[in-house]
């Protein structure tokens, strides 16, 4: 039996699920022997145990240790769904899938000041007092001025009132907590808590100046590709145009991380085949594999797929099959899921491409996809990338919800519309990572303005970000 299995095994033996990077980190922190350690220091046993509980419990002099032997790995993935992925699609697929989902998110709202006496549902009913309490929200309708919502836990369901000032941007299928009081028809709401992300927190950085070169929706198959601009970049990256400055950092950059939608796909929306050059899926792969190809060796290529890609359409996304994977083997190139947790030297890194953006654009007032930090950055309040079943985005009932964000990224990217986009949100740097493609019709129809042929380059000794044009 591996280390890892043998780690899994220990914590469920105690009735305690742990999650994958929390293993990671374990293994990296002294194995089973940390495990014991952990376990002797529980005041009580909870349900999961994350990254985060570990840090907390472990001594500083042993946290400072085991984050020193993390941030001398070079590269390793820390979280994908790729030979990972458990749902068969019945019925208690959805339930394992939403019950943890609120298993985990209700625990990082129970860590906030306001929830920690947070009390069930069906004895908030019988009070009249103040009170708090967590559900996942099942409804949401609109009403004057403010919104209604059903909010749900295991026993019972509640309806709460949220007037307009205190929160006009509640989704379905979010993790909240509510102060409130209990009225004779309705719970009125005095906050909404959210998971939300630390407004401090401790950045990682990697101790020599290296770059991550940050690219997404490729799009090789369009007749709207923008093939000349590509190969400028290639040029760029072999250090035959660009400044003296540029050149020098072109020479740093160790990896390209592609979040999604590499090629145009077939079917993907009405009236494609009129906007494809290449009408093969797998003769447009080829064609990636011929354009990747330029970019110099010593820069690993980090490829995951998107919607318009050649993988399932539900969230999250298994990396490409064997088949696709092989037009590519002559490159230095590794294939992961979306979403994928990722740490390059120590540097946390979240890649998603984006699917939900729209999402999100369309069920919260004052969001547009054509600004979607902002969007992150909601995805960051309620730690979670694709919260709302039943959206544009399809979403897979894995047993685990795999778009939950439970580990505070460094650097947060995704792609999907088009726009070059960069924001720092409570010490996580937001990309939006351009795209090579003109604006199709059809992304006329859908408002969707693209900012294309653009490309982010990120610092990893001290995060700051570039954006070089090639237009």
């Amino acid at each position: 039996m591996d280390e890892r299995r043998a780690i899994v095994d220990f914590f469920q033996k105690q009735g305690i699920l742990i999650q994958p990077d929390a293993v990671e980190f374990l293994i990296n922190s002294g194995g089973m022997e940390t495990c014991k350690k952990i376990f002797g220091k529980l005041t009580e046993k909870p349900f999961i145990i994350s990254l985060w509980d570990l840090q907390k419990l472990l001594e500083r002099k042993e946290e400072k240790r085991g984050k020193e032997r993390i941030k001398k790995r070079k590269f390793v993935i820390l979280r994908d769904i790729t030979g990972n992925s458990t749902c068969g699609g019945d019925v208690k697929d959805f339930v394992c899938l939403f019950k943890n989902r609120y298993e985990r998110l209700s625990e990082m709202v129970k860590k906030r000041q306001e929830m920690r006496n947070a009390v069930p549902i069906k004895k908030a009913l019988k009070v009249r007092d103040e009170v708090s309490i967590i559900g996942i929200v099942r409804d949401v309708r609109k009403v004057k001025n403010g919104t209604i919502i059903e909010l749900e836990d295991y026993d019972d369901i509640i309806p709460v009132y949220v007037p307009s000032e205190i929160d006009s941007s509640l989704i379905n299928d979010e993790v909240i907590g509510i102060v409130g009081k209990k009225t004779n028809e309705l719970f009125i709401a005095k906050s909404v808590v959210r998971p939300e992300i630390p407004v401090r927190r401790q950045r990682n950085f990697s101790s020599e100046e290296k770059y991550v070169l940050f690219l997404s929706d490729i799009h090789v198959g369009s007749k709207n590709f923008l093939e000349k601009e590509w190969d400028r970049l290639i040029k760029w990256l072999n250090g035959k145009n660009g400044n003296e400055r540029q050149k020098e950092v072109a020479k740093k950059i160790e990896y390209a991380i592609i979040s999604g939608d590499l090629v145009e796909g077939i079917g993907i929306y009405p009236g494609q085949e009129n906007d494809l050059e290449i009408v093969d899926v797998y003769e447009q792969y080829e064609k990636l594999a011929e354009k990747l190809s330029g970019m110099p060796e010593h820069i690993k290529l980090i490829i995951q797929p998107g919607n318009h890609d050649a993988v399932r359409p539900p969230l999250p996304q298994p990396s490409f099959e064997e088949e696709v994977k092989n037009i590519f083997s002559n490159l230095n190139a590794i294939f992961v899921g979306n979403p994928c947790y990722l740490e390059i030297d120590g540097v946390i890194i979240l890649s998603y491409h984006g699917q939900s953006i729209q999402d999100f654009a369309s069920n919260i007032p004052g969001l547009n996809q054509n600004n979607p930090t902002k969007i992150m950055r909601e995805m960051l309040k309620r730690r979670h990338m694709a919260p709302s079943y039943g959206g544009i985005s399809p979403l897979a009932p894995e047993r685990e919800d795999y778009m939950i964000i439970d580990i505070i990224p460094d650097i947060f990217v995704t792609g999907h519309v088009h726009v070059t986009a960069v924001e720092l949100y409570r010490d996580v740097l937001l990309l939006n990572a351009s795209a090579w493609q003109r604006q199709t019709n059809y992304q006329k129809t859908m408002n969707l303005i693209p900012d294309p042929a653009k490309a982010i380059v990120v610092n990893l000794k001290n995060l700051m970000a570039s954006i070089m044009q090639f237009s």
